[in-house]
Order: C-alpha cells, then sequence, then structure tokens
C-alpha cells in the first residue's frame, strides 16, 4: 500500500515476457466493495499480458502512479464508488486506451460521458451483462409467486390468526410478457417456463438470439403496438430493459392502462424505464393487482415518495442482484475478457456496448 495525497491505491506489477498493459480502475479505495476486489488483483498474476494496475478515484492518485501514458484498459466500477467523471480529466492523460470495461451491466452513465471524449465512442466499450442475470431471474419469479400466492394475505391471516381457505393461484397457464428479451429476460423465462407459463416477448427487432424461448415474440420494427401488445396480453409484465434515452419512460401511464386489472408488474433493469409518477396513479387506483420494483428513477429512494405508501408493491432497494457471489461473477466475466484481450491474436471482444443506443 502507498499513500498519496490521503487516498490509498495499489500497484500490482506483473513480470511478464510478453506485452504488458497496464489497466486503471476507477473506484473508490474506501468502499467495501473495493476492499474486496483488491483480494481479487491478485488473479490478474496468472493473465497473461496484464501490466501495473491503479485502484484510485481521483486525478491526484492516478497521476502519483506515474504512468498514464501507457494505460490501454480503463475499469469503471460504481458500485465500489467509482466515479466515471473523472474520465474527462484521464482522457487527454491516456491517449493509448483501447478497451474500456465496466463492472456494472448498466452503463447509462458511462456512455454520454464517453461519447463527449474524443475517440470515446471508437474504444471498444464492455460490460458485465449476463453476470447478474441468475440471480434477477430467481427475484422475478419471486416476485411473481408473492402476488400469484398471495403472500401479503398470507402473511395478514397469520397475524390476525384468520383461518382464510381462500382459492390459491397458480402459475402454471399464466402468461409472462417480457419489456426486451435480453439475458435478464431470457433467464427469467426459462424459469417461466418450468412452472408452465406462457412466455411473450417486446423486442426491437428480429435477428437475435433467444426468439426461440417465446411463443410469441412482438417486434417494434413491425408493429407500431407491439409493446402494448404484450402489456394487453400478460398476466405479469417484466422490464428489464437497459437504462438510455432510447428507454427512458418506455413503461408509461399509456402501458399500464393497457395491462389487465388483475396484471402484476416487474421492474428489475433501470429505474428510468418507469415512468413513476404513472406507476403510482395506477398502484394507488388499483387498476392492476400489483407491482415489484427493485429499481427506481432515483436512488435511494427518497423518503417522501409516495411509493412508500402503496401496500400494493413489493420493493427491494437495488439489491435484486446483490448476492453473495456479486462481486466474484463480476470479477470472472471481467477476466475472461482480459484473457481475451490480451492474445496476441486479438481482434475485437464478440459483444460491445452500442453507443448508438446506449446499451
Amino acid at each position: 500500500q502507498i499513500r498519496c495525497h490521503s487516498t490509498i491505491w495499489w500497484v500490482v506489477r506483473l513480470r511478464r515476457l510478453r506485452a504488458m498493459h497496464v489497466t486503471l480502475i476507477l473506484a473508490d479505495p474506501a468502499n467495501a466493495n473495493t476492499v474486496a476486489l483488491k483480494a481479487l488483483l491478485a488473479q490478474l498474476e496468472e493473465a497473461a499480458g496484464a501490466g501495473a494496475v491503479c485502484v484510485g478515484n481521483d486525478l491526484e492518485t492516478f497521476k502519483a502512479f506515474g504512468r498514464l501514458e501507457e494505460v490501454e484498459v480503463v475499469v469503471p466500477v460504481v458500485f465500489a464508488g467509482g466515479n466515471p467523471a473523472i474520465l474527462k480529466e484521464l482522457w487527454p492523460l491516456c491517449p493509448k486506451v483501447r478497451w474500456v470495461h465496466s463492472m456494472a451491466a448498466g452503463v447509462d452513465t458511462l456512455v454520454p460521458i464517453l461519447k463527449e471524449l474524443p475517440r470515446g465512442s471508437e474504444v471498444p466499450l464492455t460490460n458485465a451483462k449476463g453476470a447478474f442475470s441468475r440471480s434477477l431471474a430467481e427475484y422475478a419469479i419471486a416476485a411473481l409467486l408473492h402476488f400469484n400466492k398471495q403472500v401479503p394475505r398470507l402473511q395478514s391471516n397469520r397475524a390476525s390468526k384468520t383461518w382464510d381457505r381462500f382459492t390459491m393461484g397458480e402459475l402454471y397457464g399464466q402468461t409472462a410478457g417480457f419489456i426486451g428479451f435480453g439475458d435478464i429476460a431470457q433467464n427469467t423465462a426459462k424459469l417461466c417456463k418450468a412452472f408452465g407459463m406462457r412466455v411473450v416477448a417486446f423486442r426491437n427487432t428480429r435477428g437475435r438470439s433467444g426468439d426461440d424461448l417465446a411463443d410469441e415474440v412482438y417486434y417494434a420494427s413491425e408493429n407500431a403496438d407491439a409493446k402494448k401488445e404484450v402489456f394487453r396480453n400478460s398476466d405479469f409484465v417484466i422490464c428489464s430493459l437497459p437504462g438510455g434515452e432510447q428507454t427512458f419512460h418506455a413503461c408509461g401511464a399509456a402501458e399500464f392502462a393497457a395491462m389487465k386489472p388483475s396484471a402484476v408488474f416487474v421492474s428489475m433493469g433501470r429505474g428510468s424505464c418507469v415512468d413513476e409518477a404513472a406507476l403510482i396513479e395506477v398502484l394507488r387506483g388499483r387498476n392492476i393487482a400489483g407491482a415489484a420494483l427493485d429499481v427506481f428513477e432515483k436512488e435511494p429512494l427518497a423518503q417522501d415518495s409516495p411509493l412508500w405508501e402503496c401496500e400494493n408493491l413489493l420493493l427491494s432497494p437495488h439489491n435484486a442482484d446483490l448476492t453473495a457471489e456479486y462481486m466474484r461473477l463480476t470479477w470472472d466475466l471481467f477476466m475472461g475478457k482480459f484473457k481475451e484481450f490480451a492474445d496476441p491474436k486479438f481482434q475485437g471482444f464478440s459483444s460491445t456496448v452500442d453507443f448508438s443506443k446506449g446499451y
């Protein structure tokens, strides 16, 4: 450990005969997740091509590192307090950057910054897409069962000592509709299928993988009402859209108005995709059966938000994917990509963030 300007940073020097790829990790050294990250840095020693690594969150720390002109890889870690805005100051000092990787799946705060920088949208940007899909799929199923089995009613009956033999629902035969059908949605769809549910999905265009997991796919490119059709025909609507300009308030008043009165809405992508004011209105009016939210327009959720008062809402503080394996999962994904990048035969990543879409 070296103390520099009251900030702790670590440098890992790895001796290799092959080309060294110097890496900057943007994270707050005092953050608990950064401490966990530090413990994993030793794994880079096994990666061919790894060079010096600096962990920091301010320009002074990175300047003290003394090797900015050699940096090829930049890794923002927003869930460890990493500040993507520092890239604006770092970028002119790091002319050799060839790859930016987000340890988080969401890049809605990172993309706008990179688009403003010279070469920013030309440098490949990858993210943790797929690292947390399993746990989010489990959360979605938990939300569906919460409402389908009327868990709040069961808890209330126990508290009041009421023997209430109501007719229990089942997921079998119900329709799960997906707004966005990427990795998270597809993992969730597989679990829905295991329960005997029908799966429908909304996607922008044809030609993407995973369509075979759905019984029916509605394409925005072919039907202007495709999204509303999913809302209209589903018993459970699950939104896992990424954040960005194109998905802002993708789920709003018109979509909620199309839902069945018995339907449930689940959001676990990005809070910006949901018009919370419109959702609050339908929840208060009991126009739909309920909703489950793990993400919000502003986080942490304000104490005076009306959402806290919605009795037909299952609310979690953006921790549906915050499992004990969270750090290892995203780290393993990064290491796989690093090894790919460091390979002398590297020709580019198979999947990168589309700057025009923002995800």
